[in-house]
Formats: structure tokens, sequence, C-alpha cells
């Protein structure tokens, strides 16, 4: 009994040391909604469900800090999607094989899933800025995001986060560092940021292909600017992404701003991304956004936002959005929400049903879409 005392003094004097230098902190969302959406069969069938991650996407996640002195700090940060609707964690990549020549399409892999999907870096901070090294977001995701019409609710079917931060890996599963599956996030990837100054910042961002004999193929290289002054704000973004033979270029460019008005906040962004050579040469996806927030009350906003996204190139559509929100704050913590969407697609054909973010299904030969969601979103 005496021995096991003293291990027990030892262990908590170290714990007290190691808390003293650092810290870990537990995180995380969970949301949930009922979602009713019409025109999902050929005969107009309609789809009742349980979907996670509606107003934002349901995550978990580690983080920690540990100060070495000097301003300078260590840091690393775990963070995995969370499917609440069926308790399941991590996502696959998916759609890294081969392109159907017909469609433009890339074959889902059956890649498995990833437990730390969203997010797994290590790295130091301090004056110079952070440099973070693993799997993180590509910059277009992290500089459109500050000014999505939504604030990136609806990720599934949101076209700046379906084709402006490329997070379909049946369209851009070829290209970067993921070994396959959506551009959104890169493995292998080194990302700089720069202090902020003055509300001015930016990033630099590289991803290894780790192809052997190619020091060009799977890679992906980006740059973001952006100032905000903590309400307000303008971001841009330019990235060029190589697929597995270095020989086909994914390029992306965009840019947005949020003005916020008193209780009225203005959202406009603006995404491009292009294919030069390979079987896709010239495929262009862009998507206009477009959106107001206004404060009811303290606890209480309404959103109204717009997207139009068109196909050329290889290939050819266009795909409208209309969305309404509301949200009520129930606390910090946890906030009620519904929505109504409206999805019109330029007709049944699969160029302009792509274009939907997934709300038309291809080949159910409809061209448009109603989709309503209440739910509930909690962090810790």
């Amino acid at each position: 009994m005496k021995k096991t005392l003293i291990a027990f003094a030892i262990l908590g004097a170290f714990a007290a040391n190691a808390s003293a230098q650092s810290s870990v902190t537990i995180y995380g969302i969970i949301d949930a909604a009922t979602v009713y959406t019409t025109n999902q069969t050929a005969t107009g069938g309609s789809k009742m469900s349980m979907e996670a991650g509606q107003m934002a996407v349901s995550r978990w996640g580690f983080k920690g800090t540990e100060d070495l002195g000097g301003g300078l700090k260590a840091n690393f940060n775990f963070e995995g999607t969370l499917s609440n609707d069926t308790g399941t964690a991590g996502t696959a990549y998916g759609g890294d094989g081969k392109i159907d020549p017909k469609t433009g399409l890339f074959a889902a892999s059956g890649t498995s899933a990833t437990l730390f999907d969203r997010n797994a870096t290590v790295g130091l901070s301090g004056g110079f800025g952070t440099v973070n090294l693993g799997r993180q977001n590509m910059l277009g995701a992290d500089s459109i995001g500050l000014a999505d019409p939504l604030g990136l609710a609806h990720a599934a079917s949101n076209p700046n986060v379906v084709y402006s931060a490329m997070n379909s890996g049946a369209l851009f599963g070829g290209y970067g560092a993921n070994g396959g599956g959506s551009a959104l996030r890169q493995n292998n990837s080194v990302k700089y940021l720069t202090p902020m100054v003055s509300g001015f910042g930016g990033a630099a961002m590289y991803a290894f292909g780790e192809q052997a004999g190619s020091t060009s193929a799977n890679t992906y290289a980006g740059l973001s600017a952006y100032f905000t002054d903590g309400s307000s704000g303008v971001a841009f973004a330019y990235a060029k992404m190589k697929d597995n033979t270095g020989n086909s270029t994914l390029t992306l460019l965009g840019g947005g701003g949020k003005l916020k008005l008193d209780a009225v906040a203005l959202k406009l962004t603006y995404v491009e991304n292009k294919v030069d050579g390979g079987l896709l040469n010239n495929r262009k996806i862009a998507t206009v956004g477009a959106g107001v927030d206004f404060a009811l009350s303290p606890v209480t906003t309404l959103t109204a936002a717009y997207y139009d996204t068109k196909l050329s190139g290889f290939g050819s559509g266009k795909a409208d959005q209309y969305i309404a929100m509301g949200k009520y704050a129930l606390s910090k913590r946890s906030t009620i929400y519904a929505s109504f969407t409206y999805a019109k697609a330029g007709s049944t054909a699969l160029g302009d049903t792509l274009m939907s973010g997934g709300l038309i299904p291809n080949g159910a030969n409809q061209d448009k879409a109603y989709r309503t969601a209440v739910g509930i979103n909690h962090s810790f």
C-alpha cells in the first residue's frame, strides 16, 4: 500500500509538471437533422432521412500546445468526421480510380475510412507565424469558407464545398496528394501561415505526391491572402494540383468577401477550377455564391443564399440553388435550425444534374428538387 501511494504521488508530480507546460483540449460538434427531399426517383418519389452535419459537419478532435519558451510553441491537432446518425467515425477518400471517358467521372476506389480524415498535423508557432505538417485543409477551402453565403452549412450539397473546395471524389479524385478522393484536404502537406498584421495575413502550402520517379505527380501547391477587421473581410486563393502522371493540372482560382453592416452581413464568392491536359482537358467548373445574414435578435439569425454552378469544356451543365435558413441559439453551445432548399438543374442531362450538389440524383430524370431540414447543433 505504501509503495502504491508513493507511485501515485510521483505520477501526480509528473502530471502537475506537464500541465504547467502544455495543454490538451478535446472538442467537437454534434449536429443532426430530419431531412425531407423530393424528386429522388424517376417517378418523383421523395426521401425522408436523418442526416448528420447539416448546419455544421459533426466532428471530434484533440488539440494541444506546449510552450517551449521565447514565444515558441509546439502544437498538434487530430480531427475526424462523426456520422452521429449511424455512430460511425471518419470517411473514406474514394474516387481515385479510372476516368469514365463519357462522363468524366472518377470511379470509386473503395478506400477504407480514415479516423482523422479532417486534420492530422504537428507543427510550430511563434512570432514568425505557424508551420504545420500532415493532413490538412487546402488553402481554397480555408479562404473561400470565410465568405461562404451559408457559412459552410449543408456541406454535403453546398456548391462552395462540393465544387469550389473540390470535395467531390467523382470529379476531383485524380488530383493532388490524397492518393484519391476529394481535393478538399491534402495528405503529406506543409502549410505556413503568416502572423496577422493589422488584419492582413497569408498562407502557402505544398503537398508531396510521393510518387517514385516523379517529383510533380499528385502534388499540390497553393497560396492565399486575406484581410479581416473581425467582422468584415476579403480572401483570395490560388492553387495547382497534378494527376498521377504529372501531365494533367487542375488549377483553382477564387475569392470572396463579407461586409458587416449592423444587423446585416452581405457575402459574395467566386471560384473556378480548370483542367489542363489529359482526358479531361479544358473542363471548367465555376461557382458564384451570394448571400445575406440578418440578425433578427441576438439569438435569431435569418439567412438567404444563392449559388450558380456551371460546367464547360469537357461536357457542359448548369444548376442553381436557392436556400433560406433560420437559426435560434438556445445557448452559446446549442442552436436549433431549419432550412429550405430549391435546386434547379438546366435539364435532366447528366452534366446539369452533376452541378446540383447531389440534390438531384443522376439518372433520375428530374431537373429540380426541394429539401427541408430541421435540426439541432451542439458544440463541446
